[in-house]
């Protein structure tokens, strides 16, 4: 089963880049680079979700049928328009994006489970916060483990994050705050780029927790910080009365 040209055919078929077919799977962008490189092989449940996304489209967009289990049909011509009007009628859908929740208790599991479907699909989802347009990203909450991003981030806080992809690794900002999944650790952190092989990890709570070095080639995930959530409101200031 040629699955990566497969899935490549369909995800180019219907103009779509790699986050947009994660998306519409429910599956991470960087599964789908891999399985279209064919260093993963289709699951079941990945083949059916791929039939059910070719099945719907069949009558909005008028294209021949495609066979994921068996050998691939050459690739036909593509039709533009109808696509491109399916799109906007759904950036118009109203219903709201459900986003994963990476939280304290699953953390430690995420470095090995954060590419497999049956993993990412039992873990919480919530909405996004009002304000925030979920189009065209990767979005996913953290909960804050740990007292190394005091002040600024507290234990049980969470915050909302969207996927960096690997190219665009080279442009984050220096001393902006990231989600990096790195080796088998998850953290939040400030990033500094002393080189295009080293960057360095940097804790608001500084005193206890010393800069450290990381090797890029270590990194397997990037988040952008997008929104704070507090777990708890700061203790109100000393009032005196003076009416």
């Amino acid at each position: 089963m040629k699955t990566a040209y497969n899935i490549k055919e369909i995800r180019e078929l219907y103009n779509l880049n790699q986050c947009e077919l994660a998306k519409a799977l429910g599956i991470s962008r960087e599964y789908v680079n891999k399985l279209e490189n064919g260093k993963f092989e289709v699951k079941k449940k990945i083949a059916e979700r791929l039939q059910a996304f070719v099945d719907g489209r069949k009558s909005e967009t008028f294209l021949p049928e495609i066979e994921l289990l068996g050998q691939p049909h050459p690739a036909p011509e593509r039709i533009t328009l109808p696509y491109m009007e399916q799109r906007r009628e759904q950036k118009q859908e109203r219903a709201p994006l459900q986003v994963p929740l990476v939280a304290q208790k699953v953390q430690a599991g995420y470095a090995k489970g954060y590419e497999h479907v049956d993993y990412m699909d039992a873990l919480e989802k919530f909405s996004l916060p009002p304000g925030v347009n979920g189009a065209g990203a990767v979005w996913s909450y953290f909960e804050v483990d740990g007292d190394s991003m005091e002040p600024t981030f507290f234990a049980g806080d969470i915050v909302l994050a969207s996927m960096l992809p690997q190219e665009d690794w080279a442009d984050l900002k220096n001393f902006a705050v990231y989600v990096i999944l790195a080796g088998d650790q998850l953290v939040l952190k400030r990033i500094y780029r002393k080189s295009p092989e080293m960057w360095v990890l940097i804790s608001d709570n500084e005193e206890q927790y010393p800069q450290q070095l990381l090797p890029v080639n270590s990194i397997k995930q990037i988040w952008t910080f997008r929104r704070h959530i507090r777990a708890k409101v700061a203790p109100p200031k000393e009032f005196r009365i003076t009416a």
